[in-house]
């Protein structure tokens, strides 16, 4: 009983119905890797004010290469370490119910799954690309080059970011595999081209009809190319480094993809015999279909963009970036049921920390202040949202409990505060106060499963109690730690996500004038290609999917796919529409050419990602499912709307 209602050790190490205990274990702390990544961060912010010199440059470059090699050395270490300790912990599973929680494990793990998934879902993707090529193809070449030369490009910028020394994180986690799509997307227009022309002019020279299907997609692919780095380097605005790395890796990789691709294809295909191609039946297929449907039911589909417009619009409107640690990992996992069981039994999860400037050397003294920072550390501990509240107050409480009850005076505090053993006072005082800084610290956790935590709420709410009910000046404290971080970073994503579609449609639009060099047809392959990203925003709202580091990503994706889309529609329809100037017979024509290049690469795409809904990391999975929605939407607005904008518009081609 003693244990369960100590102001220490109570919901803290033993559970308040005492059938539940921890052991706290400390990392050791590499001071040197910590002193050299301050230095860096030092020097990153004179850098930004441009106080740099010369040799201040070239000595940062050096710093930040020995702070990633640090990083690396210590990530490893730390997972060493988890591992260690998980092995200790199964020796003893048969006496207990035993999990391991904590912040070094969260971030093991994540990049434990985050390794896993790059591999394991990069193979499966690649083979389940291949497996579709072979139903759609059916020939060895068209299946092995384009694979070949996707992986080629995936692997030429797995080692560009190895030479630059960039880190793979959550939210880069699926470059490859964007990349291996990115890339087999080019190679199979080319596919489809080739085998086009030589259906046309079975008789054209072999090395004639390679040179004429790379002067065709030349253009559109270099177009489409620009286009998704302008989607992708729409990131770069966001001003959260993960995210700008990521959009940089994007930009570069679709570089080396299209490029790769233009130099690949024409040098394989020399060295193989020119081979039979086989006959579609295109008035068969589901682009004609689609080619049927948006003749005979387009005025619908004005109607139905009016309704889903307002539907998406809803579910924009209820988006939020409140989502939490706990629900990234399936219920079934260690680290799920770990932290849920601390965040229930064990005071919570996830560190903030409140800190008083300027109170330290006065706290001995002043009752007044003793009363007031008693009284900050109940009304945290009232909270719903926070679980163990840990202070220099809790030392009063246990000192109050010795003593019958009754608060000690600023004497008697000061006689045992000079007493207080030293294995002692690193554990309740030394964490709380320092007299050298002058600063009192308060570390709340808080609960993580609890539904209602709406952390930038829950941080105004502590911070207008502090500065108005109880008195304290605004500058007199701060809060900072793990709670801070995060909802910063998630605040920053709702605001930036906004920014960078904004932006990016804007240089999109730019690009279209340049590419089309008419405002009419601009306007109309722009409409469709709002629609993927603002129908995978509806979905994540009307389904209450909060945006993460990952799926902030997936509206750029979206748009890149549908003007990648638009692009090769527009350019295909404005060659076909040179033979007999008739909008429909040219829609029907482009329906059965490129519209096929788009329907293969699209549901080859959309299938490879939907593998990710295997992964244990729920972002992961969120991240599969709605770039392959996106996949599709992005394949039918440009099959189905885009169509019947230009038959109802007719603009001048």
């Amino acid at each position: 009983d003693e244990f369960k209602s100590s102001p220490l050790y109570g919901n803290n190490l033993v559970s308040s119905d005492g059938k539940t205990t921890a052991m706290l274990v400390a990392l050791k702390s590499n001071i040197r890797f910590k002193e050299r990544r301050q230095q860096r961060d030092r020097m990153r912010l004179k850098r930004a004010d441009n106080q740099l010199s010369k040799d201040e440059l070239a000595k940062l470059t050096s710093i930040e290469k020995q702070v990633l090699k640090d990083t690396t050395i210590q990530g490893n270490l730390q997972a060493k370490t988890i591992a260690t300790i998980r092995s200790t912990i199964d020796q003893y599973r048969d006496k207990a119910s035993l999990f391991l929680g904590g912040l070094p494990m969260i971030t093991t793990d994540i990049i434990s799954y985050i390794s896993s998934d790059l591999i394991i879902f990069s193979l499966a993707v690649i083979g389940l690309m291949t497996l579709i090529l072979a139903l759609i193809f059916r020939g060895i070449r068209w299946v092995l080059m384009p694979i070949g030369i996707s992986i080629t490009g995936a692997l030429m910028m797995t080692g560009v970011l190895a030479f630059l020394g960039w880190k793979v994180t959550v939210i880069s986690s699926n470059f490859f595999s964007l990349l291996l799509v990115m890339t087999l997307s080019v190679t199979i227009h080319l596919v489809v081209r080739y085998r086009e022309l030589a259906q046309n002019d079975p008789d054209l020279e072999y090395r004639q009809l390679i040179k004429n299907t790379l002067e065709q997609m030349f253009k559109p692919c270099l177009f489409t190319t620009l286009t998704t780095i302008a989607a992708f380097g729409s990131l770069l605005i966001s001003g959260i480094r993960p995210v700008i790395d990521f959009g940089w890796m994007m930009s570069i990789g679709v570089t080396i993809a299209l490029v790769l691709s233009f130099l690949a294809f024409p040098i394989i295909m020399s060295l193989l015999p020119k081979a039979k191609v086989q006959q579609f039946k295109t008035e068969l297929g589901v682009t004609y279909g689609l080619a049927k449907f948006t003749e005979r039911f387009g005025n619908h589909l004005l109607v139905a963009l009016v309704l889903f417009i307002g539907v998406a619009g809803v579910g924009i409107n209820k988006l939020s970036v409140e989502n939490r640690f706990i629900d990234y990992f399936k219920e079934s996992t260690e680290i799920n049921q770990g932290l849920t069981l601390i965040d229930e039994k064990l005071g919570g999860t996830i560190p903030l920390e409140i800190i008083f400037d300027d109170l330290a050397e006065d706290y001995w003294f002043d009752e007044d202040l003793r009363v007031d920072i008693h009284k900050v550390h109940e009304y945290l501990d009232s909270l719903d949202e926070t679980g163990k509240v840990l202070s220099i107050d809790t030392l009063m409480q246990i000192l109050t409990e010795a003593n019958d009850g009754q608060p000690l005076n600023g004497f008697f505090l000061n006689i045992v505060k000079s007493q207080i053993p030293d294995s002692a006072r690193k554990h309740v005082l030394d964490p709380y106060l320092s007299e050298d800084n002058g600063q009192l610290r308060m570390v709340v956790r808080i609960r993580e499963t609890n539904k209602e935590l709406k952390r930038s709420e829950l941080i105004n709410k502590i911070e207008q109690h502090i500065s108005k009910d109880l008195g304290f000046r605004e500058d007199s404290f701060h809060m900072t730690g793990m709670l801070i971080l995060y909802n910063n970073m998630l605040q920053s994503l709702f605001n930036s996500q906004i920014k960078t579609i904004a932006v990016v449609f804007a240089m999109i639009f730019v690009m279209f004038l340049f590419v089309f060099k008419s405002v009419s047809l601009s306007i109309l392959a722009l409409i469709p290609n709002t629609l993927p990203s603002i129908f995978i925003l509806g979905i994540m709202g009307l389904l209450n999917i909060p945006l993460d580091l990952m799926t902030i990503t997936i509206s750029a994706i979206a748009i890149g796919i549908g003007v990648d889309n638009a692009i090769h529609y527009i350019h295909r329809f404005k060659a076909e529409f040179q033979k007999d100037g008739d909008y429909l017979a040219t829609m029907y024509r482009s329906h059965g050419s490129i519209g096929l290049a788009m329907f293969y690469t699209s549901i080859t795409v959309t299938l490879g990602f939907l593998i990710l809904a295997l992964s244990n990391f729920i972002p992961s999975i969120y991240f599969g499912v709605f770039t392959a929605i996106a996949m599709l939407s992005a394949l039918l607005a440009n099959l189905t709307l885009l169509p019947k904008l230009i038959l109802m518009v007719k603009p001048k081609i």
